[in-house]
């Protein structure tokens, strides 16, 4: 039924192109007029000749019944035309430039007299547009060589258009870095759509570009931002365009050479010290003709060589005293053992010596001997906050030789770290003149880059101490043919076939591996060293843990079984401190190609000049994925055995007990995609004055699809036919023997090729059309003024990185969440029992073939697509004015908006009900014995979903349960294996097929959906002056509001309340002014010597100012009882006051606002050491606010604002013309001159206790370069 309504969608869509294809990026432009006499009547047959000045290639055309003449797909150049008639004189029109998808109306006059008189005018194509309808801008060869660009990154121009935001400073997900990650009219940062000479030029991993010429190589660059034609698409955000130099009938060209040095750049801010810094940027273009006037080349290479000191977070480091395990400079310990094993290990650390100091501490102290055990505070247990070495986890110890010691006066560290870049850029491009009416182009680009990160960041993950760095290899490839063929004047041909390779085959790299369980080097260390054996006599008890004497105890220790090359120092995050180890998101050694096929036809017909085609592309990207494959700590305190120390969280750390310890694994990816793209378009001349564009666009992408099946998704009560289970001796070594499957089957867990499971995991939706319809209207005739009015809906594909999340699950590999177990034992429970480990290499279980699922539990599930997922789609309108206010002087102005619809998003299927917990908690206050969990009494609170409660519900009683339902108590005893709606699927209330050893199937479920929303309402102003008179600028400023549930798929619904989340976009940037110039001094023109020095002075410049992002208000302290925590939290702080800002420069600390507005504190009332008050008494930072207990916070989502943005880049330039064919140019470019310091987005994560609120980093400080080229 699908394919026949693709069938029919495409057989429509085909009848109405005419069977005729049109390419999705033309790179050429149309140059249109009107031919009349001095009395205004219209001359038809007059001949047109259009003549490229540079390579003398011709196009003719005759004007019709009307006097209407139209050249259509006319590459980028400058022109000249030949307007002849007889009985009127030969006019002639120079130096007419088009621009890259411009169109220019050149309308014609032709005074009565003989042919061989001739009119000659240098002319320009007219400033205001009056016949398109989308809005853009062009920026041209003389602000991309002159401009002053940090890094010569050609996509730094889109940031200098109206409506157009870069995402640096706000410190969002992977890529928001990027000069090409922008938002566009409220689009996300990977919503835009980048093509090279028309080819593909898109990263698949995540939207961004790939092909990046050296501005020197570029003629033009064209970004359209809003409601631009049918013949556009594939992304909503913009269309970017850039169009190569081509070589003419003179060789061209020039060499240079960009340098920077430490002595020439400022410290910044953070800085302990001023950085590295030597550059080398040089290079060169030639083009010229190989056969004149038919056969052209041009070509360009660039090499970068570079060693750059990159700056760190400002840490939060312990100092000597906390590393000895002295916290006697903080208030005593407010926490309480909450479960027995954990005494226990106390009580056989160090083979009893931790017992027998505790002891003898408290002895010296003078105060009653406490030993370890449940219920006991950890106060009485360590005697003035002293924790004796004896009682401290040895690996721990031994791996705070990766954390430095504080390096400032307040007691933090920042480090400044070098890193190198390499990297050789070559291009070449070929235009030939088959015949009159035929050109062929080939372009083909080629970039080698090595990139060593001191700093491994990704995907907001990695250490913030310098030793875990990463190195990048990569290598991108395009190659673009092109034929156009001008059939008649009125009928054009272009076909255009692109492929683009990316390789990173060394991608994130950790340049620190080994072995996990080679990751310490003290004597004390190495044999605990995350090999499932403890340093507590306890654990390693066989009475304890089931595992232990036999071939699987080492199974509670880390077991990647991917060799040193892969593995590493695991990923520990102290909240408020140091994060060491490998970053846990991992490497992703990759390759995509990608093949593009289009073709296009352009038929004038009185006045429509219509446009018909197809787009076709297919993607392939291979990648292996190396998730978490050392494991990832997390300490953020309020666990059931939580220190309770009000400073920091170290003692939690040096005792070796996490809150939440997580596992990932490796595996390869192998994805597909198929896109079609159709549309028709049609420009209509209605009036002189007035043009209506109209079309329809319909979109095809398959979905992502792994051709090797390793990937998974979620239906709820399905169980899997192709993977039965059988447990292995492992596994009934932790089930006690047991061989039955029930309990632990995932019921829900499927894969491509179960019943009603395609291999992309959801459906193929067909319905994307995309209508597009504006007008252009311009009052009188003096063309001077234009209003323009449009809207049209635009699709999104879903970047590979969504899939990536896929790879590497059950039962391709383990995906594993656990909540506090041991340190140097992860697998084993603070509760006292181990956990499966299924970690064990890459897994490849034979389809058809049993596995024991049993050893995957609790299987984390990231980004499960959901079954009936449809395209996200923009609705975007506009209404504007453009006015040109004096010669080469115009000014545009407008209302811009957007809607987003089915924005892609994560959402978790597997929330737990907190009334479930709520419950729990209410029946133990009332009978401790009525909870027990794992055999002990109990109750529910932060992060307990996960765990095992067995619940006698009194009388009267109205229990909630997990799926939703409503039990009425009559003193019967229910059973849970988490508290989730999916914990153990086929675990019965009653007990019946429940997991054997108490460890949920499931924890949490978190699928991507598209199910988020967005709008975006501006007021934009574009201010414009072409180049004359020495002076070229352009000011654009907008003032704008976006608003949507999620900024990325990366962020998180509330899964009760999705409305919930809606708040200021993380990329909103309330106004943003922006002024670019090139002026060439006013200077007295001098002769000789004295003109060599005084003459060709320039200076040009970029100046922003911008407001501040919103800050991301985030909770990772689960109050909200539904542990809802991806690469976001779901929870939030309560708001008990407004927010304040604070300037990071008046304090010392670097608060960017004031912490006292917000409290995540729902667990730890006041007591007379601990500090804290009760938020009635008045709000204070984490003070006691009970009733936050199992509901979401106060606080919204995204709050405005972090600091803006006061930057001016500006260049100083000096062309001296050496001779009538060689001129040099000095130039000396200063980024950041006022030296302001560019503060990125403080910490909104309240858990981070006294980091909320803190700026940890800033944007460079003053940067200067020097450079000489030579123009020939």
């Amino acid at each position: 039924m699908r394919s026949l309504k693709a069938t029919r969608v495409l057989l429509a869509l085909f009848c109405l192109s005419c069977s005729t294809w049109l390419t999705a990026q033309s790179t050429g432009g149309r140059i249109l007029g009107r031919i009349t006499d001095p009395t205004g009547a219209l001359l038809a047959n007059a001949k047109v000749e259009l003549v490229n000045q540079d390579t003398g290639v011709s196009r003719e055309a005759i004007s019709d019944a009307d006097g209407v003449y139209n050249f259509v797909e006319v590459p980028v150049g400058t022109y000249r035309l030949e307007f002849d008639l007889a009985g009127f004189k030969k006019n002639i029109r120079k130096d007419v430039l088009l621009q890259v998808n411009q169109v220019v109306t050149l309308n014609m006059t032709m005074q009565v007299g003989e042919a061989r008189e001739v009119v000659e005018v240098t002319s320009e194509a007219p400033l205001v547009d009056t016949t398109s309808t989308s809005l853009g801008t062009v920026v041209n060869d003389r602000a991309i060589v002159q401009l002053p660009l940090n890094e010569r990154d050609t996509y730094q121009f889109l940031s200098l258009q109206p409506g157009v935001s870069s995402q640096t400073g706000a410190d969002l997900y992977f890529g928001s870095g990027n000069v090409g990650s922008v938002s566009v009219n409220g689009g996300r940062g990977r919503a835009n759509n980048f093509s090279v000479n028309g080819g593909d030029a898109n990263d698949m991993f995540a939207n961004l570009p790939t092909v990046q010429p050296s501005p020197d190589s570029v003629e033009e660059f064209r970004i359209l931002t809003n409601t631009f034609d049918a013949e556009y698409g594939r992304n909503s955000g913009s269309v970017v365009n850039v169009v190569t130099k081509s070589g003419t009938n003179q060789f061209h060209g020039n060499i240079y050479e960009f340098h920077r040095n430490r002595p020439l750049n400022a410290r910044g801010y953070f800085d302990t010290t001023k950085p590295a810094f030597i550059m080398n940027q040089f290079g060169g273009t030639l083009g010229g003709p190989i056969k004149k006037d038919r056969t052209f080349f041009f070509g360009s290479y660039e090499g970068l060589r570079r060693r750059q000191g990159q700056s760190g977070d400002v840490v939060a480091v312990p100092d000597t005293l906390e590393r000895q395990g002295n916290f006697s400079e903080g208030a005593p310990f407010g926490g309480v053992i909450g479960d027995q094993t954990v005494a226990d290990v106390l009580n056989s650390r160090a083979n009893r010596q931790c017992q027998t100091d505790i002891a003898a501490a408290q002895a010296a102290q003078g105060v009653p001997l406490v030993t370890p055990a449940a219920g006991v505070n950890y106060a009485d247990i360590f005697p003035g906050n002293v924790i004796p070495a004896s009682c401290q986890d040895p690996v721990a110890v031994d791996l705070l030789r990766f954390v430095p010691g504080a390096n400032t006066s307040n007691g933090f560290f920042q480090a400044v770290e070098t890193g190198q870049d390499r990297s050789d850029q070559a291009t070449i491009r070929i235009d030939h003149r088959i015949n009159s009416k035929q050109q062929f182009s080939g372009y083909y680009y080629f970039t080698d880059q090595f990139t060593s990160n001191p700093f491994n960041n990704f995907q907001a993950a990695g250490a913030n101490v310098p030793g875990f760095g990463a190195d990048i290899k990569q290598r991108f490839q395009q190659w673009n043919l092109s034929h156009t063929w001008t059939v008649s004047n009125s009928l054009v041909n272009e076909f255009r076939f692109a492929y683009m390779r990316e390789a990173q085959r060394t991608f994130n790299h950790s340049v620190h591996t080994n072995l996990v369980t080679d990751s310490c080097v003290s004597p004390a260390a190495k044999p605990f060293c995350f090999t499932g054996l403890s340093d507590a006599g306890a654990v390693n008890d066989p009475a304890n843990n089931v595992l232990a004497g036999t071939q699987f105890a080492n199974k509670i220790g880390i077991t990647p079984g991917l060799g040193a090359g892969r593995e590493g120092v695991p990923d520990i995050t102290v909240s408020g401190g140091f994060t060491i180890g490998n970053n846990f998101e991992g490497e992703l050694p990759q390759v995509g190609n990608s093949f593009q096929w289009s073709d296009n036809l352009t038929k004038i017909k009185g006045n429509h000049t219509m446009k018909f085609g197809v787009d076709l592309r297919r993607m392939r990207f291979d990648q292996t994925l190396y998730f978490e494959v050392s494991g990832y700590y997390n300490y953020f305190g309020g666990g059931t055995n939580d220190v309770g120390y009000s400073n920091d969280l170290y003692p939690n750390y040096l005792l070796g007990l996490p809150d939440t310890y997580q596992q990932g694994a490796a595996q390869n990816e192998n994805v597909r995609t198929t896109s079609v793209y159709l549309f028709a378009q049609d420009s209509w001349k209605i009036r002189p004055n007035v043009t209506l564009n109209y079309g329809l666009r319909w979109e095809l992408n398959t979905p992502l699809t792994d051709i090797g099946h390793h990937v998974q998704t979620f239906r709820p009560g399905q169980s899997t036919s192709i993977y039965p289970c059988q447990i292995s001796p492992y596994g009934s070594a932790l089930l006690g023997g047991t061989t039955d499957c029930t309990g632990e089957f995932p019921t829900g867990l499927v894969v491509p090729g179960d019943r009603g499971v395609p291999a992309g995991m959801t459906q193929t939706y067909y319905k994307s059309f995309a209508p597009r319809i504006g007008i252009a209207y311009s009052p009188g005739t003096s063309g001077k003024t234009s209003i323009h009015a449009g809207w049209g809906m635009f699709y999104n594909p879903v970047e590979q990185l969504v899939l990536e999340q896929f790879s590497a699950e059950p039962p391709f590999g383990g995906s594993t969440f656990l909540v506090q177990t041991f340190f140097n034992t992860p697998f084993y429970a603070q509760a006292g029992f181990p956990y499966p480990n299924p970690f064990n290499g890459i897994l490849n279980p034979p389809r058809g073939q049993p596995v024991d699922w049993s050893i995957f539990r609790p299987i984390l599930l990231f980004g499960e697509f959901q079954p009936h997922m449809r395209s996200q789609y923009s609705v975007q309108y506009n209404f504007s004015i453009q006015r040109e206010l004096a010669k080469n002087l115009s000014l545009g102005f407008g209302y811009v908006g957007s809607q987003g619809h089915r924005l892609l998003v994560s959402n978790d299927l597997n929330r737990a009900t907190p009334q479930t917990c709520l419950d729990i908690a209410a029946i133990a206050n009332i009978d401790p014995n009525a909870v027990t969990s794992y055999g002990s009494p109990g109750t529910c609170n932060q992060f307990a979903e996960d765990n095992q409660f067995s619940v006698t519900v009194p009388s009267g009683f109205n229990f909630h349960m997990p799926g939703g339902q409503t039990v009425g108590g009559a003193g019967q005893t229910l059973n849970f294996v988490g508290i989730r709606p999916y914990s153990s699927p086929n675990c019965q209330a009653d007990g019946t097929t429940c997991p054997a050893d108490q460890v949920p199937v499931f924890s949490n479920i978190f699928a991507q959906d598209t199910i988020a929303n967005s709008n975006y309402h501006s007021l934009q102003l574009n201010l414009e002056k072409r180049f004359s008179n020495g002076l070229q600028l352009q000011g654009a400023y907008t003032f704008s509001k976006s608003i949507d549930q999620a900024s990325s798929f990366e962020d998180i619904l509330n899964p009760f309340n999705p409305s919930a989340t809606r708040s200021l976009s993380l990329f909103n940037a309330a106004q943003r002014f922006v002024l670019s110039y090139y002026y060439e001094l006013p200077i007295k023109k001098f002769s000789g010597f004295t003109g060599k020095v005084l003459n060709g002075w320039a200076v040009s410049g970029i100046t922003q100012f911008q407001t501040g992002f919103p800050i991301h208000l985030q909770s990772f302290d689960d109050n909200e009882l539904t542990s809802s925590i991806d690469f976001a939290s779901a929870g939030e702080p309560d708001q008990i006051a407004r927010f304040h800002k604070l300037d990071p420069r008046s304090n010392p600390n670097h608060y960017a606002f004031d912490q006292n507005s917000f409290t995540s504190n729902a667990s730890t009332p006041p007591t007379a050491d601990n500090g804290i008050s009760n938020c009635s008494a008045g709000p204070s930072f984490n003070c006691y606010q009970p009733s936050l207990f199992g509901r979401y916070g106060t606080a919204p989502r995204s709050i405005c604002c972090g600091p803006g943005l006061n930057n001016s880049d500006i260049s100083l330039q000096k062309s001296t013309q050496i001779s009538e064919r060689f001129r040099a140019e000095f130039r000396w470019d200063v980024f950041n001159l006022a030296n302001h310091t560019k503060f990125f987005n403080p910490d909104g994560n309240v858990t981070d206790g006294s980091d909320f609120g803190r700026v940890k980093r800033a944007g460079p400080p003053r940067l200067m370069q020097l450079a000489l080229k030579l123009y020939f």
